[in-house]
């Protein structure tokens, strides 16, 4: 994978013994260690990375150096900066480093959850909780923020001296906010330093408005969404991998501690788990003892309290089997970024249904053939791209594992209240009366027995669940193993071996002997696999919304609606039928976001928003553009009429008054039109002179009144 960390030993402290685990020297993370050690190399090769190794003083091995999981004290940055200057000669070699973030592309999971944030004035608001990731030996903080600039200010702690690498380093990085979001380089001014003797340093940060229609920048902003994206689903499949492959409990532990701490970049990281009797905890920041009592008391409450930070915790728990927690620590006042919880919880719960996976095949001890079936299996499902392809994987390992040649794949439409027949094998000619099967929970007391409680079972013909009764007889069927697909406890479907012959004891496909038990489990770790590759096509899904939609409206964002407008495009012209755009600025939201806070304001987008769709046909698209700035795309027009119509309801919708506490609020309306191809032939054409009608609508007015606030472009 792309910018995948080297791995690092990391051994498990049990509750007896085990490495001293050192909280100091945590000054600064291994991602800025990673780029200086990847700039080098990139300019002076490996040999260059030798000596820059000699040079600062190092012993540390350089794969400790190029795991973003480690931590270096603020010395060894420092000693590692001046190295780099002297072996390029450059002396702003610092700002080149931090400027390089994206090229090396590392923290990938940071730059996924950073650009979720959506603007860059977002991340600069939350600048204080980012750089508390990476750096414990200072303070960042956004001192004013605007829409095409902000006042940034960085305090060294007391204790360490201020160093104009660690200044220009800094300048670098900032300079990348705005290139996460497909915009040039930010401008950095810099007057006030702490190397001056001024109390910290301070940076105005500024960029250009971003030209939205201007597809290269729309195209490098999805690039960069989708790369990151990529590489965070890319991670959990290995996670998967990983932990189902492992051959010793204590490695999959490791693997799971180690990507969880990718995952969420905090500055600690604790996992406990118990298996039956025994206590095992991994710690990263903490010495033996002190993972050993937070772990205990994670373990004993589901809580952990540690002077002077704040834990994000997710459970680490299956269906079946409660297994532990995992914990992120930052200090406090700081913060989680927003959507790291989630981050956090689909770490845990993956790793939960591995860990199930897992000991369903410990606890079944198959033959080595049967083992490297179901470990191929999982291989296999890492790169199925629907729901039904895995169904089908699933189905055609089941007589690897069992002793039936006959199984079927089920899965749950919770919004039918209904299973259906997703893949099936074995059945012959009789395959189409197979995949045409049906069953709503009302129809199998076993169905709503799986669902209440979503454990193996075994059904013999005859046992009084009708619906079950006339599909064995209908197949010949005996009985049948079944085991349910859950995932983060929702029931998704189930796994089914048929039994034609001797329900007990059959004979496996290598002449040994399968009993009931260890089909049951063999078809759980079938199920628990099939789990993990459902819930990871669901946060593939998740994300894929997260990274193309607004986070406040849900509107599609703007990289998404220049797509949509390019196909609508095509369409039209293969069809001979007209294409608009409505671009809106609300007029008068200034004033209420200062009069009535940002929490009024954001909840009057989401109204505007939802007004804006109920007023559009269903076939058209609406997205966010950028604070209270709204696009829609009209498709499919009879008639260029049909867009001021519709505009002009939007209008309506949009000026009557809001209802907020015990007032009612108003806001205008300002709205440009422009239709294909008479202002534009391509998207970027038809969305600026949309956007130039709009400031038309604008100046003649833009107010509470229809009257000029809707204008065509010219």
């Amino acid at each position: 994978m792309v910018g995948e960390s080297p791995r690092v030993d990391r051994s498990a402290v049990d509750e007896h013994e085990g490495p001293s685990l050192s909280g100091s020297g945590r000054d600064t993370s291994g991602v800025t260690t990673r780029l200086i050690v990847a700039y080098v190399r990139r300019h002076l090769g490996d040999a260059g990375v030798t000596r820059l190794l000699e040079r600062a003083g190092e012993d540390r091995p350089v794969e400790v150096l190029e795991d973003e999981r480690s931590w270096s004290t603020y010395d060894q940055k420092i000693a590692l900066f001046e190295a780099a200057a002297a072996l390029t000669d450059d002396p702003d070699v610092a700002r080149r480093i931090g400027s390089s973030l994206l090229e090396e592309q590392l923290a990938a999971v940071l730059r996924a959850v950073i650009g979720a944030l959506g603007s860059p004035q977002r991340v600069l608001k939350s600048v204080a909780r980012a750089s508390a990731k990476f750096s414990t030996s200072a303070t960042m903080d956004a001192v004013a923020v605007g829409n095409s600039s902000a006042t940034v200010s960085y305090r060294l702690h007391d204790g360490f001296v201020p160093s104009r690498h660690d200044c220009v380093y800094t300048q670098g990085i900032l300079s990348q906010v705005t290139v996460l979001f497909g915009l040039p380089p930010a401008r950095i001014w810099h007057e006030s330093c702490q190397i001056e003797g001024a109390e910290a340093c301070v940076y105005e940060v500024r960029w250009r408005r971003w030209q939205w229609w201007t597809r290269g920048v729309v195209r490098r902003r999805v690039g960069l969404a989708e790369g990151a994206l990529q590489e965070r689903v890319k991670d959990l499949e290995l996670t998967v991998a990983d932990l189902v492959a492992a051959e010793d409990l204590e490695g999959s532990l490791a693997s799971i501690a180690a990507r969880a701490a990718a995952a969420v970049h905090g500055q600690r990281h604790l996992l406990a788990v118990r298996l039956g009797d025994r206590r095992i905890v991994q710690g990263d920041g903490f010495t033996a003892a002190e993972a050993a009592e937070l772990g205990a008391a994670l373990l004993a409450t589901g809580t952990v309290g540690m002077p002077g930070f704040e834990a994000l915790v997710a459970p680490v728990v299956s269906v079946r089997r409660t297994y532990g927690w995992l914990a992120a620590f930052l200090p406090e006042a700081t913060g989680f970024l927003p959507v790291e919880q989630e981050h956090l919880d689909a770490y845990a719960g993956l790793a939960a249904a591995a860990l199930d996976v897992g000991t369903s095949l410990r606890e079944a001890r198959l033959s080595s053939d049967i083992s490297a079936g179901l470990l191929k299996l999982g291989r296999q499902l890492a790169h199925e791209s629907d729901a039904r392809a895995v169904a089908q994987r699933v189905a055609e390992a089941v007589p690897l594992v069992t002793s039936s040649v006959r199984a079927s794949v089920l899965l749950w439409d919770p919004d039918a209240a209904l299973l259906s027949q997703a893949a099936a094998v074995g059945f012959g000619g009789s395959l189409a009366d197979a995949m045409a099967i049906e069953v709503t929970a009302a129809a199998s007391p076993l169905l709503n027995e799986l669902m209440a409680a979503p454990m193996p079972r075994r059904y013999e013909c005859g046992g009084g669940d009708a619906f079950l009764d006339g599909a064995l007889s209908r197949f010949g069927d005996r009985s049948v193993s079944i085991a349910p697909i859950i995932a983060s406890a929702e029931f998704l479907g189930v796994v089914v071996a048929s039994h034609p012959e001797q329900p007990d004891v059959a004979d496996d496909l290598d002449g040994t002997e399968t009993t009931t038990e260890a089909t049951t489990e063999a078809l759980a770790g079938l199920a628990d696999q099939a789990g993990i590759a459902i819930a990871r096509l669901s946060l593939l899904h998740a994300a894929r919304h997260a990274a193309t939609h607004d986070h406040l409206t849900g509107l599609a964002d703007r990289a998404l609606f220049h797509d949509r407008v390019e196909r609508a495009l095509a369409d039209g012209r293969r069809r001979s039928r007209s294409t608009a755009i409505c671009f809106l600025d609300l007029d008068g939201f200034k004033g209420i976001n200062d009069t009535y806070g940002h929490a009024a304001g954001d909840a009057l987008l989401v109204e505007v928003a939802a007004r804006i769709r109920r007023t559009v046909r269903e076939t058209d698209s609406v997205s966010r553009i950028a604070g209270d700035e709204f696009a829609v795309l009209l498709r499919d027009l009879d008639q260029p009429a049909v867009a001021t119509r519709i505009a002009e309801a939007l209008v309506a919708a949009i000026e009557d008054p809001y209802a907020f506490e015990s007032d009612h609020l108003a806001v205008g309306v300002s709205i440009g039109i422009a239709l294909a191809p008479d202002h534009g032939a391509a998207a970027g054409e038809l969305l600026k002179a949309a956007d130039l009608a709009m400031y038309r609508a604008k100046r003649r007015g833009g107010s509470w009144h229809l009257a000029g606030t809707v204008a065509v472009a010219r």
